[in-house]
């Protein structure tokens, strides 16, 4: 799938996009199912002709809908073929430097945002983690770096070669928290956290540190109800099923599977 550059874009700004109720109470012989928790999530994306899409959109607040949002805090610097921009002034069709695949072009930028004491959430979903400095090596980040809780890191490990065949993986930024290097931040207000994705999942920088781009995941069509499924690709005005996110290259790993490597 290309996407071409355009000189002059037409932006749909204002756009409220109606949900389709992704958890129906109503179903015939079956008990009822409670109304899930929702919030509204604010999309810019390149349309399939190339044109510029911005709207918000009420869906649930499941980690499925979260992570398309939730990666990095306002004013993280993400590295571009024009240099380091802040996030949020990041547009669809920006070129953004990729460390797998050289630049690779914008294709939508989804955000949220993050309430400090959302009912019925796990407190893991409400609160970011705080890289500090040089806590992966030298410019790794180049200063201190606030991760939304949908953020996966880069993590290179020998021993993953004998689990799933390579020696990279993505893993949850909150498996790093250890008080001293990743820190643990409950922020006192709402803050606003983004996410961005590419055709593909790719490894981007974020203030130096190499972290995931949005992907839903190879199975997500399968994981989610025929309805959720559909207000999801509502979301992402280039994509019309799970093809057009393009491939994952790299394996994903939980936060327990990542302690175990680290203690080997």
């Amino acid at each position: 799938m290309s996407y071409p550059h355009l000189p002059a874009t037409q932006i749909a700004k204002g756009k409220s996009v109606g949900s389709v109720n992704p958890n129906p109470t109503h179903r015939p012989g079956k008990a009822p199912l409670a109304t899930p928790i929702t919030r509204r999530y604010e999309v810019r994306g390149l349309t399939r002709d190339g044109q510029i899409a911005e709207f918000g959109i009420v869906a649930p607040a499941t980690p499925a809908f979260e992570e398309t949002s939730s990666s990095f805090a306002h004013g993280t610097l993400i590295n571009t073929d024009s240099g380091p921009v802040a996030v949020q002034d990041l547009e669809p069709g920006m070129m953004i430097e990729t460390v797998d695949a050289g630049p690779k072009m914008l294709l939508w930028s989804g955000s949220m945002m993050l309430f400090p004491d959302m009912p019925g959430l796990d407190s893991s979903r409400t609160h970011l983690t705080r890289v500090t400095a040089d806590a992966f090596g030298l410019s790794r980040p180049m200063s201190d770096l606030m991760l939304g809780p949908g953020a996966r890191l880069l993590y290179r490990n020998s021993g993953l070669a004998d689990r799933l065949g390579t020696q990279a993986a993505f893993t949850p930024a909150q498996g790093f928290e250890d008080g001293f290097t990743a820190l643990s931040i409950r922020p006192m207000s709402p803050v606003r956290v983004y996410h961005l994705a590419l055709h593909g999942q790719h490894i981007i920088r974020a203030n130096g540190l190499e972290v995931e781009s949005f992907h839903p995941g190879r199975t997500a069509d399968l994981e989610m109800v025929p309805q959720s499924w559909e207000l999801f690709l509502t979301m992402f005005p280039h994509a019309r099923c799970l093809h057009d996110f393009g491939p994952m290259t790299l394996p994903r790993i939980g936060i327990d599977d990542l302690h175990d490597l680290r203690a080997a």
